[in-house]
């Protein structure tokens, strides 16, 4: 059963933009889609071809949507995880980026 999910539409490069703000410290997208997979809200795939890809888990649904997207080139298609508000929430608990 689908739950509604109000302003699902932060990526992992704005979370890490908000990130470096709150902290004033750079992160990365890289560090917030690993944190986001040590948290068990997505799982890191290999398709067939051998590229990576991010799949959202159960519990990672109270926290996100996938979204079908298109570059701007229009030359790529695929899914997208998007994320709530709620979750840079969890990610600005324990930053593991700016531990020693």
């Amino acid at each position: 059963m689908a739950q509604n999910i109000p302003n699902v539409d932060l990526t992992p490069t704005e979370i890490a933009l908000r990130l470096s703000e709150s902290f004033n410290s750079k992160v990365s997208n890289r560090q917030v889609n690993q944190l986001l997979e040590q948290l068990g809200l997505q799982k890191k795939l290999k398709t067939r071809k051998g590229k990576s890809k991010w799949q959202l888990t159960q519990k990672g649904q109270k926290y996100g949507r996938v979204y079908l997207v298109t570059n701007t080139n229009g030359n790529w298609t695929g899914n997208q995880i998007k994320w709530t508000e709620e979750v840079i929430d969890l990610l600005q608990k324990e930053p593991p980026w700016l531990t020693a």
